[in-house]
C-alpha cells in the first residue's frame, strides 16, 4: 500500500475519532427529591446536530438478562431548545422517544421513579429511591442519543449536604485516581456501556437513628485500590466491616492470582445490607460489573454472614474474568433493545459457581471441607429443583434466563455447578492431570483479552481445543442433554466417596410452629429463629436446605438440621428463600457428611482431587 494513502487513511480515522469523541452527554441527577421516591435527570447533549433526535432507555440489564423495560419508570419527558421552548416529543415504544428538532436541541429532563419492587428482575438491577437512601443500577438512569454509545458522558449528582455519594467511575475525564475519600460527585465515562455497568449508592454518611447511612473502608491489594460501602441501618459496625476488609482481601487475591493478573485500577463492593425484617427483596444475591458489584444481603452475626455470603462475593469477583470478559457474542457488543437469548449462561453462571467455592478452598480462604459440604448442597438443591419442575438441559435453562423464571434459574447453580465439577474431572482424567478446566478458563481469558468472543455453536469446540478432550459426548448428554448425572461416578474419579450416615436424631423443643396438611403455616412462636428470619404465618414451607419434603414431624426434622439452614417458602404465589439460624438443635453432634475422601483412592484419584482444592 502507497505510503501516501496510509497518511491519508490515518488522517481520515483521526478526523472521524475526533468527530465522534466530541460527542458528549452532560448528565444531572438529582437526588433531592429522594423522599418522593424519584429522582430528577437533566441530560444536556453536546455535538449533535441531526434536526430529530431519539433517546433510547434501555430495555435489560448486563447481567440480569430478563426484558425489565427501564422505560415503565421513566416519567414526565420533556425535550426543550436553546430558547428553552418545549420541542414535540413522541414516545415510540416502552423504552424510546422522538424529539422533534430544528438542531436546537439543548436538554431533555425527565423523572426516574423507584422500581426495586418490579417483579420482572432483582433489586440490584434496579434503583431503591428512598428518604434516607439512593441505589441504582445505571441502566435505570441513563440512556443515549441518536443510537450512539460511543459518546461520553459527565454525571454530576446534586445531593443533600449530608448524604455521600459512591460511583465506580471516575471522577474526572482526566482523574483515574481511586474514589476512596467517597468525596466526588462528578464522574465520567467514555461510551455509554461504561456508564450503565457503574452503579451508584448514596444515603448519610455518617451514624443516622432510624434511618439508612454508609460505612465504608478501602484496601490495596496488587496494583489497585478496593473500595468498601455497606449502607445499612442496624448493627453492621466497624469491627464487621474490617472483618468484611480482610474477608475480601483474601478473594481478591485469590482470583487475581488464579487469573495472574488484576485488570482494573479500582474497584468498588457495594453492600445494601439492612436487618432481616426490612429487606428490599426477598432474593437475596448480587450483580456484577466491570469494576464493581452491587449485592442485597441480610445484616445478621458475622460468623453466619461469613459462612452464607463469602461464596456470593467469590462468585461475583469471578465474574470479572467470566462473563466481563469471557462470554458469547451475542452477550457483547450490547443491543441493549432486545430480549438476549444465549445457550452459554451455563459457562458464565454454572462454571462461575464452581469455582466460587472452588478458590475459597483452593486459596485458604475457608476450610477445605466447605467444598464437600457445597457439593453436598449442590445435589439437594438439584433434587429439589428437578423434581419441582422437570429435568431441564443446561442449554435450555440458558436460554430460558431471559424469562426470569427464578426456579428454573437454580438449575445454574446446583446441577449446573456439578457438571462443572464433573467437567474439570473428566479433563483430568482423561489427560492424566496434566490439562483441567483451570487450563481452558485461562486460555478462553487470554482470547477475550484480544476481544475475541465465541459463538455459542463453537463454544464447546473451544473448551476441547483448550484442553486436548474430546467432549462432544459429554456434551451432549449433560449440558445439550438431560442425561441423569453420574455424580458419585466421577467423585470417585476424583478419590471422593459420597455414601449416607446413619444419625440419631436428638430430641426436639416443643413445638414452636403448626401446619396444616398441606404444610401452610397456621400457628408460629414470632420469637424463634425462623420467624425472625422473615416466616409468617399463611406461608407454606417448600423445603429445608434444597430437600422437598412432607412435613410430619417437622419440628424433630429441623432439630437435626446444622446450625444454619435454608428454607424456601411460598408466599401470595411467589417462592421465597430464608437463611435461618437453627436455635430448635439441641446436642453438640452434627450430622455427619455423606461426602468424605475415599482411603482407598488411586494415585490419579488423589491427584486429581488435590488438583481441585490445592491440595488441601
Amino acid at each position: 500500500m502507497p505510503f501516501k494513502y496510509i497518511t491519508l487513511l490515518f488522517c481520515t480515522q483521526l478526523l472521524l475519532c475526533s468527530s465522534s469523541s466530541a460527542r458528549e452527554l452532560r448528565y444531572n441527577v438529582d437526588l433531592k427529591g429522594c423522599k418522593s421516591h424519584q429522582v430528577h435527570v437533566t441530560l444536556k447533549p453536546i455535538g449533535f446536530t441531526r434536526t430529530n433526535a431519539t433517546f433510547q432507555i434501555p430495555a435489560w440489564a448486563p447481567g440480569a438478562y430478563s426484558l425489565t423495560h427501564y422505560g415503565h419508570y421513566i416519567m414526565n419527558f420533556k425535550a426543550f431548545d436553546k430558547f428553552d421552548h418545549n420541542l414535540k416529543v413522541s414516545k415510540i415504544n416502552e423504552d424510546r422517544w422522538e424529539i422533534e428538532s430544528d438542531s436546537s436541541l439543548m436538554r431533555i429532563e425527565y423523572d426516574v421513579l423507584d422500581s426495586h419492587n418490579d417483579k420482572n428482575s432483582l433489586f440490584f438491577a434496579m434503583s431503591n429511591i428512598d428518604s434516607s437512601f439512593f441505589f441504582a443500577n445505571g441502566t435505570c438512569l441513563f440512556g443515549y442519543l441518536d443510537d450512539d454509545k460511543n459518546a461520553s458522558s459527565i454525571v454530576e449528582y446534586t445531593k443533600p449536604p449530608e448524604w455521600s455519594i459512591v460511583c465506580p467511575l471516575p471522577p474526572s475525564k482526566k482523574g483515574f485516581d481511586s474514589n476512596h475519600s467517597f468525596r466526588n460527585t462528578v464522574f465520567f465515562a467514555k461510551d455509554f456501556d461504561i456508564l450503565v455497568d457503574a452503579p451508584v449508592m448514596a444515603s448519610n454518611s455518617a451514624f443516622a437513628s432510624h434511618s439508612t447511612y454508609l460505612l465504608t473502608t478501602s484496601f490495596k491489594e496488587g496494583s489497585a485500590t478496593y473500595d468498601i460501602v455497606v449502607a445499612t441501618e442496624g448493627n453492621f459496625n466497624k469491627p464487621k466491616l474490617d472483618s468484611l476488609s480482610v474477608l475480601l482481601q483474601k478473594i481478591v487475591l485469590a482470583e487475581t492470582s488464579f487469573f495472574h493478573e488484576t485488570p482494573f485500577v479500582t474497584y468498588t463492593f457495594f453492600i445494601y445490607c439492612p436487618e432481616v425484617g426490612h429487606l428490599s427483596s426477598s432474593v437475596e444475591g448480587a450483580l456484577e460489573h466491570s469494576n464493581s458489584s452491587a449485592y442485597l444481603l441480610s445484616n445478621i452475626s458475622w460468623q453466619i454472614f461469613k459462612s452464607r455470603f463469602s461464596s456470593i462475593f467469590s462468585h461475583e469477583f469471578f465474574h470479572l474474568w467470566n462473563v466481563k470478559r469471557i462470554h458469547s457474542s451475542l452477550l457483547g457488543p450490547f443491543d441493549y433493545t432486545k430480549k438476549v437469548i444465549t445457550t452459554s449462561l451455563w459457562l458464565s453462571e454454572s462454571i462461575t459457581e464452581y469455582y466460587a467455592k472452588v478458590l475459597l478452598i483452593r486459596y485458604v480462604v475457608t476450610d477445605p471441607r466447605n467444598f464437600y459440604t457445597a457439593i453436598e448442597q449442590w445435589i439437594n438443591e438439584y433434587k429439589a429443583t428437578s423434581g419441582f419442575i422437570g429435568e431441564k438441559s443446561l442449554e435450555d435453562v440458558s436460554k430460558d434466563e431471559s424469562s426470569f423464571n427464578l426456579n428454573e434459574d437454580e438449575l445454574l447453580y446446583s446441577k449446573g455447578a456439578l457438571v462443572a465439577m464433573m467437567l474439570d474431572i473428566e479433563i483430568r482424567e482423561k489427560t492424566n492431570n496434566e490439562k483441567s478446566l483451570d487450563d481452558v478458563m485461562l486460555r478462553l481469558n487470554q482470547d477475550a483479552k484480544l476481544a475475541n468472543s465465541f459463538s455459542d455453536d463453537s463454544l464447546i469446540q473451544e473448551v476441547e481445543r483448550y484442553s486436548g478432550v474430546n467432549l462432544n459426548d459429554f456434551y451432549n448428554r449433560y449440558i445439550r442433554g438431560t442425561d441423569s448425572l453420574p455424580i458419585d461416578r466421577y467423585l470417585s474419579l476424583a478419590g471422593i466417596l459420597r455414601k449416607q450416615e446413619v444419625v440419631t436424631k436428638p430430641s426436639a423443643r416443643p413445638h414452636t410452629i403448626s401446619m396444616d396438611s398441606t404444610g401452610i403455616i397456621v400457628f408460629l412462636d414470632t420469637t424463634k429463629a425462623i420467624a425472625i428470619a422473615g416466616l409468617r404465618k399463611g406461608d407454606r414451607i417448600d423445603s429445608i436446605n434444597g430437600v422437598r419434603r412432607t412435613f410430619e414431624g417437622f419440628v424433630e426434622l429441623m432439630s437435626s438440621m446444622d446450625d444454619t439452614m435454608t428454607v424456601v417458602i411460598s408466599r401470595g404465589g411467589k417462592s421465597i428463600r430464608l437463611y435461618v439460624v437453627n436455635t430448635m438443635r439441641q446436642g453438640d453432634k452434627h450430622p455427619v457428611s455423606p461426602i468424605q475422601i475415599d482411603p482407598n483412592a488411586s494415585s490419579l484419584a488423589i491427584a486429581i482431587r488435590k488438583g481441585i482444592t490445592g491440595g488441601r
